[in-house]
C-alpha cells in the first residue's frame, strides 16, 4: 500500500505537519498581510503619515477592515477554501480577520454573511462568507439572498457593474411573514459586519449595505479576508 504525502495548497511542497493544516507555516507567512500603519475606515495603506481619501471603501459602508492583498500565496490559499474542498481553512482566515487592528467585534451586534445564488452554492457545497462568519464570534445572521444570477463583477466593465446587481440581493424572500417580520426587528437599529472572503470591486459589499439599511441598520461595516492590487491610499 502507498500512502500519498500531503502537499501545501499554496506552494505544492510536502508537510511536515499535515495535522495542523493544508498550508505550511512559511505560506501562512508569505501572505501579503496588511500592517500598520493602515486608514481606519478603509483599510488602505498610509505611506508617510498621509491621510487618506479612502479609495478603497464601497459605497455604504462606515468602513471595511480588509487582512491581507489578493496576490501570491493569499490567493493560493482562498482558491484552495473556495474550491479546493479545505473549508477548515475558514478557521485560520477568520483568526486573521479576528486581528485586524481597527475590527471592533465588541461593536458588533450581527455578523451577516455576503449570500451566494443558490446554483453556486449547490456546486461548491457551501458559502465561503458564511464559513469565515462563524468563526468571528458575534451572532450570525443570515439575512440577506441572492436572487438572481449574477456574472462575477470582476469580470465587466466599469458602466455594467453599475446594472449587475440591480434587485440581485434582497432581505431573504423565501420566510414566512412572521419570519420576515422577526428578522426585520432584529435588524432594526443593529450595527451589523458583512463579511465575504474577496473584495474586487466592492459593488457586491455596497449592493448589500444598501439592502441593510434599509431594514433599518444604522452601522455597516464590512471584513473581508483579502482585496485585488491596484488600489491604495490616496493622501490629500
Amino acid at each position: 500500500m502507498f500512502l500519498l504525502a500531503s502537499r501545501c495548497v499554496a506552494c505544492g511542497l510536502v508537510l511536515p505537519l499535515p495535522s495542523r493544516g493544508p498550508v505550511c507555516q512559511a505560506c501562512w507567512t508569505d501572505v501579503p498581510w496588511l500592517a500598520e500603519p493602515l486608514c481606519r475606515r478603509c483599510s488602505a495603506p498610509l505611506v508617510d503619515g498621509a491621510r487618506c481619501r479612502c479609495p478603497d471603501l464601497p459605497a455604504g459602508l462606515d468602513a471595511i477592515a480588509c487582512a491581507a492583498t489578493y496576490a501570491g500565496t493569499a490567493r493560493g490559499i482562498l482558491h484552495a477554501f473556495k474550491y479546493g474542498g479545505h473549508q477548515t481553512l475558514g478557521d485560520g482566515l477568520a483568526a486573521a480577520l479576528q486581528q485586524h487592528p481597527h475590527l471592533d467585534l465588541d461593536d458588533v451586534d450581527l455578523v451577516v454573511p455576503v449570500p451566494l445564488h443558490p446554483w453556486r452554492r449547490w456546486r461548491r457545497g457551501f458559502n465561503q462568507a458564511e464559513r469565515l462568519a462563524s468563526g468571528l464570534g458575534p451572532p450570525v445572521l443570515h439575512a440577506l439572498a441572492r436572487w438572481r444570477w449574477t456574472t462575477p463583477q470582476s469580470r465587466l466593465g466599469a458602466a455594467t457593474r453599475r446594472h449587475n446587481l440591480d434587485g440581485a440581493i434582497r432581505v431573504h424572500p423565501r420566510l414566512t411573514r412572521h419570519g420576515r417580520q422577526a428578522l426585520l426587528q432584529r435588524l432594526t437599529g443593529a450595527r451589523v459586519l458583512l463579511v465575504d472572503d474577496v473584495v474586487t470591486t466592492g459593488g457586491t459589499l455596497s449592493a448589500c449595505a444598501a439592502v441593510l439599511r434599509e431594514t433599518g441598520v444604522v452601522h455597516v461595516t464590512a471584513a473581508v479576508v483579502a482585496r485585488t492590487p491596484g488600489r491604495g491610499a490616496a493622501p490629500l
